[in-house]
C-alpha cells in the first residue's frame, strides 16, 4: 500500500456514552447493541465479517487518548500505523487498532521505538486478533480492562517484530496476511494449552 497516503485527523471522542455516535471514532451508530454500548463493533474489537468476532472481552473504561482511530482501512485488511505531523513538529499517531485494554501507556499508542506506547499498541493488536479468531482462554488483569493471557505473552515479541522498528515519521501499513502468518507461527500448541482452560483449544480450522 502507499506509505505516503495522508491520514486526516479525526475529532477526539466525547466521554458521553449511549449515544448514536461512537465515542472512539465518532462515526454514526445504527445497530441497537452498538448504540447501547456507545461504540461500534470495530471499536469494541469485533470483526466486520459475519463469521468472526462473535464475542468480545472486557473493554477499557478510558475513552479519550492522544492517538486517533482510523476506520477506513479495517484491521482485517492491514495494520495501519501513521502519524500526522504539524509544522511545529507536534505529531498525532493514527492507527486502526481500538483501545481494548490499557496497561503500559494510559495516554495512547505509539510506534517507532520500544517504549510504553508501542507496547500498548502491540498488546491491543494481539487482543484484537484473538478476538477476531474467536479465541477463548484465560484472562489477565491490566491497568484498565482484561486481556487474554495469550495476548499478554505474545505482545512484547509482536512489538519487536512489527512496531518498534517502524520509521517514526513515515509509519507503515502492514498487510493482514503477514500479521496472521506471524500469529499462526507463534501461537504454538504449547502456548495455547497453557493459556486456555478448555479441552479443545484449536482456533485454526
Amino acid at each position: 500500500m502507499n506509505r505516503s497516503m495522508t491520514f486526516p485527523l479525526m475529532t477526539m471522542p466525547s466521554p458521553a456514552r449511549r449515544t448514536a455516535i461512537c465515542e472512539r471514532c465518532r462515526r454514526p451508530l445504527t445497530d441497537p447493541k452498538s448504540v447501547a454500548a456507545g461504540m461500534g463493533e470495530i471499536c469494541r474489537g469485533k470483526s466486520n465479517t459475519s463469521n468472526k468476532g462473535t464475542h468480545m472481552t472486557d473493554i477499557a473504561k478510558r475513552a479519550i487518548f492522544a492517538d486517533v482511530f482510523y476506520a477506513l482501512i479495517p484491521f482485517s485488511q492491514a495494520l495501519v500505523m501513521h502519524r500526522n505531523v504539524s509544522e511545529n513538529d507536534d505529531s498525532v499517531v493514527v492507527t486502526n487498532v481500538p483501545h481494548l485494554v490499557v496497561h503500559h501507556s494510559p495516554d495512547g499508542f505509539e510506534f517507532g521505538h520500544y517504549g510504553s506506547g508501542a507496547a500498548d499498541l502491540a498488546l491491543n493488536v494481539c487482543q484484537l486478533y484473538l478476538n477476531q479468531v474467536n479465541y477463548s482462554g484465560q484472562k489477565t488483569k491490566c491497568y484498565d480492562g482484561h486481556c487474554w493471557k495469550l495476548a499478554w505473552i505474545l505482545h512484547q515479541e509482536f512489538k519487536r517484530e512489527f512496531i518498534a522498528g517502524v520509521n517514526w515519521r513515515k509509519g507503515a501499513t502492514i498487510p493482514f496476511e503477514k500479521i496472521e502468518a506471524w500469529f499462526k507461527l507463534n501461537m504454538t500448541g504449547e502456548l495455547i494449552n497453557g493459556c486456555a482452560p478448555l479441552s479443545d483449544n484449536s482456533i485454526f480450522e
